[in-house]
């Protein structure tokens, strides 16, 4: 038989047939559809968050958060008082390849209020250098000096959403505001910056001197994080390993005891960020592949059922000349058809849902062509699969029992 008509006789079957079609379609549409959003979905998130990360922490830099250890042993993040300014001076003088470093002291959210208007925003605390280790300078008014932070001065800089919500038409520069109860002039507007990985909006915040945080607002002498600038050309797994070190000594902790503090460097950050992101990227793509399988079971099941349905025809055929090949490869051919036909709709369904979720949304996801084909060439391989042991029954059939 010639392949054009063993693909239009396909054709008028299945479209003869369209709630069983419709039927075997079924798991193949649903799996591919899945695999195509799931993966869309994952890769744009990992995408943002590694892009906001990088906008946060990147570079050849260390990150030091102090924690505290319950009596479970799990770490509380910010809840140790034994970092201090002090060990970070220490850091920066004794190991060699650190050139730089931040202090960070957070009070968590407070009133900002000018002239009757008020808004809870963020508050932190950091030095003078804060404006190169953590690449944010400001677009309007200067950033604090060194004798700003020698000084406890009450000056602040303010994120564009503070600027927008509470100055309104305004000028925030010279500006006297109060954080709490402690009054401060605004001497600056931070460069905007947007969400950070944690969906935190960083322009709705308050940066003052470190100093002015520790003594007039919160009235202590420890931090909660800091960070360091570590020369490019040193080895930063090295480093990592002496501050560590000088901080345990420090510290006063033996070995085996719990550190009081945590390092991070930007290829661990991102380390940990795809092991979280792994749900998306595999877990639920495997879901979407056994959909894909159990879609196959039910193409073989309603194919072995087309079989016994439709021994006359192969009778029929048979004894108007059809090979065994023939009827073998018809029904081959009707089961990757239909797994192919799923597989197309499934990638024009899967445009459709990334393009609502998107716009109804703030997800990020660039359609992976890639694996949308790389998953309907799976469901048609499946469908060849499904479609082998009904062929067989059928190729099998006697003409003449099958005509009686």
């Amino acid at each position: 038989m010639k392949t054009s008509r063993l693909v239009s006789s396909c054709l008028r079957m299945l479209g003869r047939n369209k709630l069983r079609t419709s039927f075997m379609m079924l798991g193949t549409l649903i799996g591919v559809t899945a695999l195509t959003v799931v993966v869309a979905l994952g890769q744009g998130t990992q995408q943002e968050v590694v892009s906001k990360f990088r906008t946060f922490f990147a570079g050849s830099s260390v990150m030091i958060q102090a924690v505290a250890t319950s009596q479970s042993g799990l770490h509380q993040a910010g809840g140790s008082t034994t970092f201090t300014i002090d060990d970070l001076d220490a850091i920066q003088e004794e190991i060699p390849g650190v050139t730089m470093h931040d202090p960070t002291q957070f009070m968590g959210t407070g009133d900002l209020v000018f002239k009757g208007n008020s808004i809870r925003t963020a508050v932190r605390g950091h030095s003078e250098r804060a404006e190169i280790v953590r690449a944010r300078s400001v677009t309007r008014g200067v950033y604090f000096t060194a004798q700003h932070v020698r000084s406890s001065a009450r000056v602040a800089l303010v994120g564009e959403t503070l600027v927008e919500r509470v100055f309104a038409d305004v000028d925030p520069i010279g500006q006297a505001i109060r954080i709490g109860t402690v009054p401060f002039e605004v001497i600056g507007v931070l460069a905007p910056i947007g969400l950070d990985p944690h969906g935190i909006d960083r322009d709705n915040e308050a940066i003052i001197p470190i100093s002015t945080m520790m003594r007039r607002m919160m009235n202590v002498d420890y931090l909660i994080s800091g960070r360091l600038v570590v020369d490019p050309t040193a080895d930063l797994d090295a480093v990592v390993n002496d501050v560590e070190e000088l901080l345990r000594q420090r510290h006063g902790i033996g070995p085996g005891e719990q550190d009081d503090f945590r390092t991070f460097t930007p290829v661990q950050v991102e380390q940990m960020i795809a092991s979280s992101n792994r749900i998306f990227t595999v877990l639920l793509p495997l879901v979407a592949l056994i959909s894909i399988l159990v879609g196959a079971g039910v193409v073989a099941n309603v194919m072995l059922m087309s079989v016994s349905e439709r021994k006359a025809e192969i009778g029929l055929r048979k004894a108007v000349g059809a090979r065994p090949r023939d009827i073998w490869w018809q029904f081959v051919l009707e089961s990757t058809l239909v797994t192919a036909l799923g597989g197309a709709l499934a990638i024009g369904l899967g445009i459709a849902a990334l393009g609502v979720i998107t716009s109804y949304t703030a997800a990020e996801a660039a359609f992976p062509w890639a694996t949308s084909l790389l998953g309907m060439g799976i469901a048609v391989a499946v469908g060849v699969v499904a479609g082998v042991m009904p062929a067989r029954r059928a190729a099998a059939l006697d003409p003449v029992q099958s005509l009686r």
